[in-house]
């Protein structure tokens, strides 16, 4: 049976990792072009080396989603984004139509909760391999074998990175990919405001 592909963008995580590695560009007027200028990049680079036979990219809403009712100090520590990444994540929309990338958001959810419920899906397809494209770690914990694997920016994002199973628990020390949450929970996470259980570190929790 012929192999599929189906390709899921993280796109907030893309576009922010774009738009804190690569110099502030500015088009005409001085309108901040850098982050969609290396998203650009990422996508034309996917599209003619990869050719996926599916694509989508999916964003975060700007409202406070279902985490922040369950744990309401979600990401409280985080500062606001800044305007200059703010209008390119709203014209990002425009970059993947032109692009022929659908978008999808949801109020209430964040992008990785789609990405995580479509990859499950897909995974389910006779022959179809799903590829999610983020630099979120967090998204690693969906991983299966080399049915489900991520694709990672690294240095800057000059190089990408391809985490199956075996990346991943190469990565935490052996940890499988659906141990991640479990993890997670005992050392907690900083980037969200998450605290872990006192005294458990990663090598105790590991």
């Amino acid at each position: 049976m012929e192999q599929k592909l189906a390709i899921l963008i993280d796109a907030n995580s893309l576009i922010h990792r774009c738009f804190h590695a690569l110099p502030p560009f500015t088009g005409p007027g001085g309108v901040p072009t850098g982050a969609l200028y290396g998203v650009s990049n990422i996508i034309l680079k996917v599209l003619r080396e990869q050719k996926p036979d599916y694509i989508a990219a999916f964003f975060d809403r700007p409202e406070p989603t279902l985490r922040k009712e369950l744990f309401n100090d979600y990401k409280i520590q985080r500062p606001k984004a800044p305007d200059e990444l703010i209008s390119q994540i709203i014209e990002a929309h425009n970059l993947f139509e032109a692009f022929n990338v659908k978008t999808y958001e949801a109020p209430g959810y964040e992008a990785d909760d789609m990405i995580g419920v479509g990859a499950k899906q897909l995974k389910l397809i006779d022959g179809m391999k799903v590829k999610i494209l983020t630099s979120d770690s967090d998204i690693l914990q969906l991983v299966e074998g080399e049915k489900i694997v991520v694709e990672s920016p690294q240095k800057g994002i000059s190089e990408m990175k391809i985490y199956d199973s075996a990346a991943v628990e190469e990565k935490y020390e052996g940890l499988k990919p659906n141990q991640i949450p479990d993890f997670k929970g005992l050392v907690g996470d900083a980037s969200d405001n998450i605290p872990g259980v006192q005294g458990i570190g990663p090598k105790t929790a590991i």
